[in-house]
């Protein structure tokens, strides 16, 4: 009996201590007047006669054999799939095994290396940069590319990214002129998503920010970047330039959040946690970190080189400070240098002339009266295979890369107990979200710049679609101080739509060892 009243008193005191961690967490929420209003009437009243093209991401499927009349001979070549993988790594089993065996890591990095040619060697590029042409992706009707997304009046530009961008804008703005003569418009909305940020971001500084003579300079009605990566994408640059690290909090962190809630795999992820529990994924894992730092070490890279190296438009996901980086570890000699020289021209032009000036193009476009937007996602970690897996990201890009310089908490953590915004902007209100996980006040544009919790990288069409409208249809610059339903930061609850984030509905912020069953069992005696 005795012990029955002590569980039931530490059940009692844990409930009393997650409360007041909860009111930790919001009791720097500032109480300023923000005189927002409904939506509802601005949404009904717009007039979307204005035709929207969107700059889809990295997408779709590719072929060879197009360069026939039928389709008999078409292959698929990308994405990458599972029987080709499989079938590489089994006819190379055993001398893998014997190469770990005797830890010949040169020739283990060779023999692996030799895997990437049967997966990605039709769909590379050349040493220039080119794809080769009898592959690609197969041509879609107007019909498919009209009314994407979830957004008026819309057309999809879909492109082959293995190009560089500048080739990709250059495609885009052809795609522009056909969308504004079939529609009769003299006017389009540029909306883009992931690596379509990346190209329409080139795009404008090639037709618009560059070009003051362009003779379509001021056919740009407004534009919207969303979960952007023309700043760089980790898990893409990392393992790009060598920067790849494996551990097993990370791990799990990032099983749970594919594994738990799906019936064919929960039950998988429950045994994988208890190993976890017990320390017997300690050793797998640094055996796997060890093992990737021994290949790195021992000429896996020269296996990329002329493999997915080769494809320009990789290089528009790498940020400033792991592109140089990238370009010493793949090209790690003079003669690979001047090799593949039309390769690293163009991913130069891109860094030190379209993402050094990301911030004066979305500048010059406020300045021109252009109404802009920049929607970011969180509440996902990386896959862990990045330099730092604890970074805030929606999956795929980290937080503060999408919004121009948000600052985040770690994925499972918070800003502090004490924190305090950063800046004062000259709004004079509050950036900080209230479960104490993002500081917009640092975003280069913190009054256009939203947050969507809970968004994994997806172009969201069913989340954010009427945002989009509105901000591309709007008779003005909207803000994210305008509307009651979207506020700075929103979360994403049922999987249907965006709400407002609250202190309600943020929940309580855990570590990772805090969320297993064991985790939870240990806090009902602390």
């Amino acid at each position: 009996m005795k012990r029955a009243a002590q569980k039931i008193i530490s059940l009692f005191l844990c409930v009393c201590m997650i409360f007041s961690a909860s009111a930790v967490g919001f009791a720097d929420e500032k109480a300023v007047e923000i005189n927002t209003v409904s939506c509802k009437n601005d949404l009904a009243n717009l007039d979307s006669d204005v035709p929207v093209v969107f700059v889809t991401g990295l997408e779709g499927e590719y072929y060879k054999g197009l360069s026939t009349k039928t389709e008999e001979d078409d292959v698929r070549i990308w994405g990458p799939q599972a029987g080709p993988i499989v079938e590489a790594v089994f006819k190379n089993l055993g001398g893998i095994l014997w190469n770990l065996f005797t830890k010949d890591y040169d020739e283990l990095a060779s023999v692996l290396g030799g895997l990437v040619d049967p997966i990605f060697g039709d769909f590379v590029c050349d040493e220039k940069g080119i794809p080769n042409p009898d592959t690609g992706k197969k041509e879609v009707s107007d019909s498919e590319l009209e009314d994407g997304n979830g957004y008026e009046n819309c057309y999809r530009f879909v492109y082959d990214w293995r190009y560089d961008t500048v080739t990709i804008a250059a495609q885009l703005d052809e795609y522009i002129e056909y969308v504004m003569s079939l529609t009769g418009s003299d006017k389009v909305a540029l909306v883009s998503m992931s690596m379509g940020t990346a190209v329409m971001m080139t795009y404008l500084h090639e037709y618009y920010y560059a070009d003051e003579n362009y003779s379509r300079r001021n056919h740009i009605d407004s534009a919207v970047f969303i979960a952007g990566a023309m700043n760089g994408v980790g898990c893409c640059e990392d393992p790009f330039s060598g920067n790849i690290n494996i551990d097993t909090v990370s791990l799990m962190r990032f099983l749970s959040e594919i594994m738990k809630g799906n019936s064919g795999t929960e039950a998988i992820y429950y045994m994988l946690e208890c190993l976890y529990e017990i320390g017997a994924l300690d050793c797998l894992v640094e055996f796997a970190d060890n093992l990737t730092q021994e290949l790195l070490a021992h000429g896996f890279n020269e296996a990329m080189t002329d493999s997915i190296a080769t494809i320009p438009g990789f290089y528009a996901l790498m940020s400033a400070e792991r592109y140089e980086e990238t370009v010493e570890f793949i090209f790690n000699t003079p003669e690979k240098k001047a090799k593949y020289a039309e390769i690293i021209r163009k991913g130069d032009y891109y860094h030190d002339n379209v993402q050094a000036n990301g911030a004066n193009i979305i500048q010059s476009l406020l300045d021109d009266g252009i109404n802009t937007a920049i929607i970011a996602e969180y509440g996902y970690s990386f896959m862990p295979l990045t330099s730092d897996n604890d970074r805030m990201t929606d999956g795929t890009i980290a937080t503060d890369r999408e919004s121009f310089g948000a600052t985040c908490a770690q994925v499972d953590g918070t800003l502090g107990e004490n924190y305090k915004q950063a800046k004062e902007c000259d709004c004079g209100k509050n950036h900080v979200s209230v479960d104490n996980q993002i500081d917009a006040s640092t975003c280069r544009f913190p009054d256009i710049t939203w947050f969507g919790k809970y968004l994994k990288h997806t172009c969201a069409d069913n989340y954010l679609a009427d945002l989009v409208n509105l901000i591309v249809y709007s008779d003005r610059q909207i803000t994210v101080w305008d509307y009651e339903e979207f506020p700075q930061f929103m979360i994403n609850l049922d999987g249907e739509k965006l709400v407002p984030l609250t202190s309600e509905n943020a929940g309580v912020i855990l570590p990772y060892e805090e969320t297993t069953v064991m985790g939870k069992f240990k806090s009902l005696f602390k």
